[in-house]
């Protein structure tokens, strides 16, 4: 029966974002997320969790309800107080009937609940809706280089076992699908991700320090001749030499070699303090450190 209630409220919550002008729905995040992905995320993050003792889980931009519904559904041993928050109110009246007693209320998903603490926050939160992040503001100051920046896709999509559910989920979850080249760099992004927590560890791109050396945006990739032997120049006037001879490190692609000693130039600004970052003024992560990409 709670199977039934949770596809019958995604069904509803559907309808309602599919009448939603696209404006809005790009506005405010709304991409509601079906049951085939909801259980499974839930399950696996609420597994360590299920030991019998009473749990509140929180679900700050609840939409439909799907992922209280999942929730609710993937506890075997424990039960669940249940709370949401959402600013669409037709969204959560989708929600109240299909969780009547949870406590669902309308309003900020960052500011509603925050002076009530949760076992556990299951949520897909509006993605659509973080233009001034890090990867968006670099592709604004790159201007004709922005094909440069690769947009993060969600975790969800980056942990799925194979391309095609990856293009599904992507899909499902921002409206648009993933290239092969994003999915192939799955692990490399999880991996940094995890890393995120050591404060010595900064995101930086290579185009955004070329084009803080040069004073401009470089018009040539740097796998033409043209285009690296600019770089390889601005490197030079910076004090980074990079010798003709890199004997073993030689084999490695051109690009490669300048993309890295754009990294070590903009950790030397880094650790001096100089560094540039897009945006200016950064969105705090969990760890309270700016979400910005530095050079």
């Amino acid at each position: 029966m709670s199977r039934a209630r949770g596809d019958s409220a995604w069904r509803a919550a559907d309808l309602h974002q599919r009448g939603l002008p696209k404006e809005v729905r790009k506005q405010r995040g709304v991409w509601f997320t079906p049951p085939a992905l909801a259980r499974p995320t839930a399950a696996r993050a609420l597994a360590p969790l299920d030991d019998g003792r009473p749990l509140r889980i929180c679900d700050p931009a609840v939409g439909g309800g799907s992922f209280l519904l999942a929730a609710r559904d993937a506890l075997s041993r424990s039960t669940a107080s249940l709370a949401g928050v959402d600013v669409d109110p037709d969204a959560l009246r989708i929600a109240r009937q299909a969780l009547p007693v949870a406590q669902l209320v309308e309003g900020d998903g960052l500011t509603a609940l925050q002076d009530e603490s949760f076992d556990a926050v299951v949520t897909n939160p509006p993605w659509e809706t973080l233009q001034d992040g890090p990867d968006a503001a670099a592709r604004v100051a790159l201007g004709s280089r922005r094909a440069t920046i690769f947009m993060t896709p969600p975790r969800a999509v980056l942990e799925a076992p194979t391309y095609a559910e990856a293009r599904a989920r992507a899909t499902e979850l921002t409206g648009k699908s993933i290239s092969a080249q994003s999915y192939a760099l799955r692990h490399n992004v999880l991996e940094a991700d995890g890393l995120r927590v050591d404060p010595r560890v900064f995101e930086v791109h290579p185009e955004l320090a070329f084009g803080a050396m040069a004073g401009r945006t470089l018009l040539t990739g740097k796998r033409s001749w043209n285009g690296a032997s600019e770089r390889r120049d601005l490197l030079a006037s910076e004090g980074l030499v990079l010798p003709s001879d890199l004997g073993t490190g030689g084999a490695v692609p051109v690009d490669d070699v300048l993309d890295a000693a754009a990294a070590a130039w903009s950790a030397r600004r880094i650790a001096r303090g100089e560094a540039g970052r897009v945006p200016e003024a950064p969105e705090l992560d969990e760890h309270r450190r700016p979400v910005a990409i530095w050079y």
